[in-house]
């Protein structure tokens, strides 16, 4: 297998709000983000995969200028649709949402979101998305520009890492995570 990188995209307007669907470009401390992520990966990858989002789809544009390549787009890298709290802080949902904030922690990750992606939906496409890129990383080296919530489920459903560590791999604006992700306790640190 050839090396295989999840990248999350830089920072947006939209930090610390639910931000799933919502589609704002980078902020300049993104840009920032993205381009120390660029120095740090090292050797070029073969192929460079990106959400359609555009917060995503800049980070790889940002990327893939840093190499000299395309980036091909794959809407199956978008993070989970928030619904009614796409743009909302937590504070507001618990506000706002009550019964469905609390609900969604007793719940969480399975707790539903008014007019949200169901979980369910969005692990079985994190699953194919996940299947795709292993299939290609047979043969080619890549790195797929996508979301937190992206990353935390494929480490958390597919490689068993625990929430705390998955989130804590993929927390920060331009995080890098290898595929397959080293285990906690690893020497390891991914992101920027």
């Amino acid at each position: 297998m050839k090396p295989c990188i999840l990248l999350r995209h830089g920072e947006t307007a939209m930090a610390g709000l639910f931000c799933g669907h919502s589609d704002p470009p980078l902020n300049d401390a993104g840009t920032q983000q993205i381009g120390l992520a660029a120095s740090m990966l090292g050797q070029r990858p073969d192929v460079i995969y990106a959400s359609d989002l555009k917060r995503a789809r800049q980070s790889a544009e940002l990327i893939a200028s840093h190499f000299g390549l395309p980036v091909h787009l794959r809407p199956g890298l978008r993070e989970i649709g928030f619904g009614a709290w796409e743009g909302l802080s937590w504070e507001q949902i618990e506000r706002l949402f009550p019964a469905e904030a609390q609900a969604w922690m007793e719940w969480y990750p399975q707790g539903v979101i008014p007019g949200g992606e169901p979980y369910g939906s969005f692990l079985e496409r994190v699953r194919q998305e996940m299947t795709f890129l292993l299939a290609q990383s047979e043969v080619q080296s890549l790195i797929a520009i996508t979301h937190g919530g992206f990353i935390r489920s494929a480490l958390t459903e597919l490689y068993s890492l625990p929430r705390s560590e998955a989130y804590r791999c993929s927390a920060q604006y331009a995080a890098i995570v290898p595929i397959p992700p080293e285990q906690p306790g690893g020497a390891h640190e991914p992101g920027s």
